[in-house]
């Protein structure tokens, strides 16, 4: 299993979290990231318990006010001039963000639209959801949230956030969580 805590991401990876990020920033008129990263994670675990396949790749790691996606924190981290380290496709991102009032570098606001062909009918649903379930939940009560049983085992642990522990965390089924396994099986063998 520990081939799957880093999840390497293509440039089609990108476009999705792209969408994804502007998606729920549109959604939200302007947003903070700590809820942005909430808003997703919950996304994200409620489709890979229900239909076995994440909404974005990024990969998660346990931080103490829980699950943060590493790639979209790094680049929220460019874009507020903190970190130097850039990518085209982090560039594709930063681009389409903007920060509204400066004075608050942790307020998201958007440049473009979504490119909804990037999400299907099942990701908007569960995006939906979570923001409805989030956008005005408080820190720490979101915080608190976020504290399921993947984060616990990873914040006690490696702090990488698996794919198991995400899809069990959002009550996938034995049958789903099978599933998983052995989707993980396949492309570790094609890795090798």
């Amino acid at each position: 299993m520990a081939a799957y805590a880093e999840n390497i991401m293509s440039h089609d990876d990108f476009l999705k979290l792209k969408a994804v990020v502007l998606y729920v920033i549109n959604k939200c008129q302007t947003i903070d990231y700590f809820h942005l990263f909430k808003i997703i994670y919950f996304a994200d675990k409620a489709h890979f318990a229900r239909y076995g396949r994440r909404i974005i790749k990024d990969t998660y790691y346990a931080l103490p006010n829980g699950p943060v996606p590493t790639k979209l924190y790094d680049i929220i981290k460019v874009a507020q001039g903190k970190s130097s380290s850039i990518s085209e496709d982090f560039n594709m991102i930063i681009n389409a963000i903007e920060f509204p009032d400066p004075t608050y570098d942790y307020i998201l606001g958007i440049k473009e639209e979504p490119d909804m062909d990037e999400l299907s009918a099942s990701e908007i649903l569960l995006l939906n959801e979570s923001i409805e379930e989030n956008k005005n939940v408080d820190f720490i009560s979101l915080s608190n949230k976020s504290h399921d049983s993947a984060w616990t085992k990873a914040i006690n642990g490696d702090k990488a956030i698996y794919d198991i522990d995400i899809a069990t965390a959002g009550g996938a089924s034995e049958d789903m969580i099978n599933y998983i396994r052995e989707i993980n099986e396949v492309k570790t063998t094609l890795e090798l």
